[in-house]
């Protein structure tokens, strides 16, 4: 039986967590826009250090009235209407179609042991969150214990 929208869901949401996928509302803009504008006013009411003044104020203004407002991206899935989910499904069809398998325990497997398909499955999950959905992706860098 074929991988459903709701398995591909539920996986992608475990792949999303597991990343720890998050966007970013648009707030984000108003926040850049608030230390750009502090920076030009502080420019201009104090010449170079006003700059590096203004910059840091509306930068520390910015960081506090926006903080916490990123989303997981496993969140976002979830609640997802059924419609969003078969757009998602159809958007991650064609990577699904390259393997041989179609049920969901198999493709889960392959996701934990394949980090080409689970590659392929996080840029396509990203995608769709950004052209699709239109949200910011906001992504943590971490630190991925690897033995050499």
């Amino acid at each position: 039986m074929p991988v459903t929208a709701e398995e591909l869901v539920r996986l992608l949401a475990i792949l999303a967590e597991e990343e720890n996928l998050r966007v970013t509302v648009k707030e984000t803009l108003k926040g850049g826009a608030m230390a750009g504008a502090g920076a030009v006013i502080g420019g201009m009411c104090g010449g170079p250090v006003g700059l590096a003044v203004g910059a840091g104020l509306g930068t520390a203004y910015a960081r506090w009235k926006y903080k916490g407002k990123c989303d997981l991206v496993s969140e976002i899935l979830i609640g997802l209407e059924t419609d969003k989910r078969e757009e998602l499904h159809e958007h991650c069809k064609p990577i699904i179609d390259d393997y041989s398998t179609y049920d969901f325990t198999a493709m889960s497997r392959l996701l934990s042991e394949d980090g080409e398909l689970r590659e392929r499955m996080l840029q396509s999950l990203k995608s769709y969150v950004t052209d699709d959905l239109k949200r910011l992706m906001y992504e943590e860098v971490k630190q991925r214990g690897k033995a050499e």
